[in-house]
């Protein structure tokens, strides 16, 4: 094994070992991009977290009244005449937003009388759009879900 100090100066090492100034900060920069790559990724996934969770509320809230109109058009009493209710900008609860603040959107119904042609035969029907808007997290931020049926009499 040969010595690590110079022979006449003991204070030099002849073969150091270690890390260079260069190379530390160069391994604290990776460090910190990869450090910030994560963060980053946590930040976007819990925003589209966040979106995905309305998105699903005012799926839910459109298709709920999709089946409300079709249970009132389905159950009438008088059937020679399809009845649905249209209506504009009702308020829907969305989500949570914290303790204080609720996310509210507006819900719409409008129907459209349709028309079928199977060979020589029309069927009559009308189709049904449900419709939530909303706006997150600021009010030039819109959403919407637009939801159809097709309601065909008995």
């Amino acid at each position: 094994m040969t010595p690590r100090f110079l022979e006449n100066k003991t204070h030099l090492l002849k073969d150091e070992r270690g890390f260079t100034l260069i190379e530390v900060l160069i391994a604290a920069i990776v460090l910190a991009v990869l450090v910030l790559t994560v963060f980053i990724g946590i930040m976007y996934a819990e925003k589209q977290s966040v979106m995905n969770h309305q998105y699903r509320a005012a799926t839910n809230v459109a298709s709920s009244e999709l089946e409300r109109q079709y249970f009132y058009n389905r159950y009438n009493l008088d059937q020679t005449t399809q009845r649905t209710k249209a209506f504009t900008n009702r308020s829907v609860f969305l989500a949570d937003l914290d303790e204080d603040n609720k996310l509210m959107g507006r819900l719409s119904v409008t129907v459209e009388d349709k028309l079928e042609v199977y060979g020589n035969q029309y069927y009559p029907y009308k189709r049904v759009y449900s419709t939530v808007e909303w706006e997150y997290p600021t009010p030039r931020d819109k959403h919407k879900i637009v939801l159809q049926e097709d309601h065909y009499p008995r």
